[in-house]
């Protein structure tokens, strides 16, 4: 009897891919909610894909390839039918069809409040102490306020507003 002993870090992942899933389901899952289990570990709100297309590639025979597409809805804000590149990642899990339609509602505790940025930062002591010393030097008027202006890139997954 041989004795198998696994070496590294323990998966972080359970469940099947997305693939396995919607291969066993009627129309590959087309109209069927799944979600991952990493959303609900690391977001409070809801985020799940309802499929709308789902090609599994069936020469790979761990069903891990293919591709998939999906109405998104990420932290409680749709955001419309994208292509689902996680598909592969082993923490999918099927919404029951009874439970789906409680699953899928939405209420004000389930959608993410925007987070309030600064418009100004201060500059790091040291480069505050340089550009003041530049600014004299130059002599060249200190702008008002002598801070740094913060850019915010908006994304889908930033929903930061300034003040």
């Amino acid at each position: 009897m041989t004795i198998t002993r696994f070496i590294g870090r323990e998966s972080h992942f359970r469940g099947k891919t997305l693939y396995e899933i919607a291969s066993n389901l009627k129309n590959f899952g087309e109209g069927r909610v799944v979600t991952r289990l990493a959303f609900h570990n690391r977001y409070p709100e809801k985020s799940f894909y309802r499929l709308t297309k789902v090609v599994p590639n069936f020469t790979d025979t761990d069903l891990r390839k293919g591709k998939a597409w999906g109405e998104k809805v990420f932290r409680g804000d749709n955001c419309g039918v994208r292509e689902i590149n996680s598909g592969s990642k082993m923490d999918w899990k099927l919404i029951e069809r009874e439970d789906e339609e409680e699953f899928c509602k939405l209420t004000e505790k389930d959608k993410r409040s925007p987070t309030i940025v600064p418009k100004y930062a201060d500059y790091p002591p040291l480069l505050g102490e340089w550009l003041q010393m530049d600014y004299r030097r130059t002599g060249l008027p200190l702008p008002k306020p002598f801070k740094l202006k913060l850019k915010i890139e908006k994304s889908f997954t930033n929903k930061a507003v300034q003040e």
